[in-house]
């Protein structure tokens, strides 16, 4: 993946660190438990990379097309599924796009093809050990519920401080994933929150190196996924503005727009799920002063790479004002009874790393919509 090498010294030691780690933590950890599982083969061109790719990419593989999921429910957060194709109005940099498909799926609608995957990620790099005793908990009553019975093909996925462990291919079957979850053993902190300011840029690291490869594993996967990251979250990690040198900078807004692009090319749907609640002296919404899409590099701080507004541009929910995990999965998983799919071509760029905002308008009053915010692009 592309690395930016650093043309001067940062200002000060501790800008000099945390750069360091956030301009290589997409870049140079190999493929860890992750990597032992084949990718399957690139999906046709309709499902294939919806978005121009960042330079790591392979020229054959880039298209000129995007592929939208889009929610759309009513006031009361229910599904809204007879739009008609006329009542869509896409807009792109607030430019109208022509729709060139517009497909519904879901469970509760003819099957889409390829289905769409649930993933659930237990994170227990950036949990207590309460906390992710509670996840697998209620993940394993999820998944033991109706029998066993799943309604979509689902991966378990374990996200431990030495690997991303991942198992090999979707199952419907519950009894199955539930008893492999209670079978690993619960794995043993290495980076600690008692480590402090070191202890946590460690952590943010470690999770974002993660977050890409999850999202490049998918990309080669057809159809939707919807993850659901059940997390406290990895920290913050800002300074003050009088540390943060152009190098900085620079180098957390192509973490943004790379982790941007793959999440958009592996059509993932990402749920931040915090398993604790309310935590006092916290504020839950910190994390919407820094949802807004960053457009150029001067625009950027540690808080931009956070689960909860990565979640956020993915047209994800962000769920961390309630204990009760089975409800929240259970109000995510309401996603996938109804979607549209939308396809248009992609509008040529005029500079580097250029961001596309995304609105997706319904001709039906009272509606709400839900997509990706955007993604970046590169001219020709």
């Amino acid at each position: 993946m592309t690395t930016i090498v650093p043309t001067h010294p940062p200002r000060s030691p501790r800008t000099s660190s945390t750069t360091f780690l956030l301009f290589t933590l997409l870049s140079l950890v190999p493929w860890l438990a992750i990597a032992q599982t084949a990718p399957p083969p690139l999906p046709t061109p309709i499902q294939n990379l919806p978005v121009r790719p960042l330079k790591t990419r392979q020229p054959e593989q880039v298209k000129a097309h995007i592929l939208l999921d889009v929610q759309i429910a009513d006031k009361a957060g229910n599904p809204v599924t007879n739009i008609d194709p006329f009542d869509f109005n896409l807009l792109d940099n607030r430019e109208p796009q022509k729709l060139l498909v517009i497909q519904h799926a879901g469970i509760n609608a003819a099957s889409p093809r390829p289905p769409a995957e649930l993933i659930i990620l237990l994170d227990a790099v950036n949990c207590t050990f309460q906390s992710m005793q509670l996840e697998r908990q209620n993940v394993v009553l999820y998944l033991l519920r109706n029998g066993g019975r799943l309604n979509q093909p689902t991966t378990i996925i374990l996200l431990t401080d030495t690997e991303l462990k991942i198992q090999p291919k979707p199952s419907m079957d519950g009894n199955a994933l539930a008893k492999a979850i209670e079978k690993s053993p619960n794995p043993v902190h290495t980076l600690h929150y008692a480590a402090g300011y070191a202890g946590e840029m460690e952590r943010e690291e470690w999770s974002l190196r993660n977050v890409s490869k999850l999202a490049i594993y998918e990309s080669a996967r057809p159809g939707r996924k919807l993850v659901l990251w059940i997390s406290h979250g990895w920290p913050p990690l800002d300074q003050s503005d009088n540390y943060l040198s152009d190098y900085y900078l620079k180098g957390i807004f192509r973490n943004v727009v790379q982790l941007n692009n793959e999440l958009v090319a592996a059509r993932i749907t990402l749920d931040a799920i915090d398993p604790r609640g309310p935590v006092p002296g916290v504020n839950p919404f910190y994390y919407l002063d820094y949802v807004k899409p960053l457009t150029r590099y001067t625009e950027a701080r540690s808080p931009n790479l956070m689960l909860e507004v990565l979640a956020t541009h993915t047209g994800g929910r962000v769920l961390d004002i309630s204990t009760d995990i089975l409800s929240e999965i259970d109000l995510c998983l309401s996603d996938l009874n109804s979607w549209y799919t939308l396809l248009y071509n992609a509008p040529p760029s005029t500079k580097p790393d250029q961001f596309h905002a995304i609105a997706v308008r319904v001709n039906r009053p009272n509606t709400q919509t839900r997509a990706i915010s955007g993604y970046y692009s590169q001219p020709k």
